[in-house]
């Protein structure tokens, strides 16, 4: 995880060398893909504005006999920050659903609130990083955690 996000840091960084301005999308729709978070997955979104882009992501992960599927809207408020670099909060509703192979299956919602920064290299495409900074469950039993210990990285294409 470290790797990918230093790399795309170092994209980053390289993007902004050049003279490229760009800014947040405006009433365009768009898909995407990202890591971290809620597992690996892809995502649609739409820009109302370029401070307000809303969108869901889906997700599937299968690993040693176990499967997760996940439903995700979100909202996500852009700041201004500079043109083609716009920090974020974002906030995410996750329905899961979990099964395993000789296990109960379990289904589990909660809401995580976040930031992060998005660079727009194109005001078609942009790259993003964030962490979660809060996570409510609502399952019986379960804990809210508070802290910076899950990031994500992905990449949004605007049409």
């Amino acid at each position: 995880m470290k790797k990918i996000f230093l790399v795309l840091l170092a994209t980053v960084m390289m993007a902004g060398a050049g003279t490229v301005s760009a800014q947040s999308p405006d009433q365009a729709f768009g898909i995407g893909a990202s890591i971290g978070w809620y597992g690996n997955g892809g995502h649609l979104v739409y820009a109302i504005s370029p401070a307000i882009h809303v969108g869901t992501q889906f997700g599937l992960l299968i690993s040693d006999g176990s499967t997760q599927l996940t439903f995700a809207p979100y909202g996500k408020f852009l700041f201004k920050g500079t043109k083609e670099l716009k920090p974020f909060l974002i906030g995410q509703f996750a329905i899961q659903s979990n099964s395993a192979t000789n296990v109960t299956s379990a289904t589990s919602t909660g809401l995580t609130f976040g930031g992060g920064a998005e660079y727009f290299i194109t005001s078609n495409f942009g790259i993003f990083a964030q962490i979660a900074v809060l996570s409510i469950p609502f399952n019986t039993g379960s804990v809210v955690s508070f802290g910076i210990a899950t990031p994500a990285i992905g990449a949004e294409w605007f049409f």
